[in-house]
């Protein structure tokens, strides 16, 4: 039987939230006991109210998040092929903290797995941030990025369809410039950030699943993201 790996970060309140994002809160809106005094039959219900970033958690960043062409699509607007298929994970836990990742070094973690980077794959990268500072506030600061030309070698070179890692951004903090977002504002191949669980499929290839919610002009969205071992 498949095996699914979940590789999603936990929605909460006061969860981790890039700075300048709204932050998570989620509420109750209606509790057993409050319903239980219209229903009748001994019916009750209970439900929640979210208030959340649409890059909150565990979230692709679409097009027009970073492109201001009227014509950039929104993640609604985004081909859903984009976000499920072969997929692997290359282990970069061993680089040194708030490292600045060039392809060399993704071209190192292909061969010690024995994997290669094939066209239209969806790759994701353990950087073991996450294990080493999630939920405290070392987890928004200090991880390792990737160059502008890892980029270059994923998406022009290589030609796959869709990444990301285990850090709050591909992009090595501090920096206001965010090259690699403004790759992706030129080649429309989007990647996804707060990935969890990597170590579970880190030299791994597997089919990756990671769905966007159909939310109307959506800069971004959340995703529940899983791997699928044969």
């Amino acid at each position: 039987m498949p095996e699914a790996i979940d590789l999603t970060q936990e929605i909460y309140t006061g969860m981790p939230v890039f700075p300048g994002h709204l932050k998570t809160i989620i509420f109750d809106h209606a509790t057993h006991e409050e319903t239980a005094r219209i229903m009748t039959e001994g019916y009750s219900y209970a439900s929640k109210g979210l208030l959340m970033c649409d890059h909150g958690p565990t979230h692709v960043d679409a097009v027009c998040h970073i492109n201001p062409d009227p014509e950039a699509p929104c993640v609604d607007e985004m081909p859903l092929d984009t976000f499920f298929g072969p997929a692997l994970c290359l282990d970069l836990s061993h680089v040194p903290e708030h490292s600045l990742m060039g392809p060399e070094i993704i071209q190192e973690a292909e061969k010690k797995a024995g994997l290669e980077i094939q066209e239209d794959d969806i790759v994701l990268f353990y950087t073991g941030h996450y294990d080493r500072h999630y939920p405290k506030p070392e987890y928004l600061e200090g991880y390792s990025g990737f160059s502008l030309e890892s980029a270059v070698y994923l998406i022009e070179e290589k030609k796959i369809k869709n990444w990301g890692a285990d850090t709050p951004s591909p992009d090595r903090p501090p920096t206001t410039s965010y090259p690699l977002h403004i790759h992706y504002r030129k080649t429309w191949v989007p990647h996804m950030e707060n990935l969890c669980n990597l170590d579970k499929v880190a030299g791994k290839r597997f089919t990756f699943v990671g769905l966007p919610l159909r939310i109307r002009k959506g800069t971004g969205s959340p995703i529940r993201a899983i791997a699928i071992l044969d």
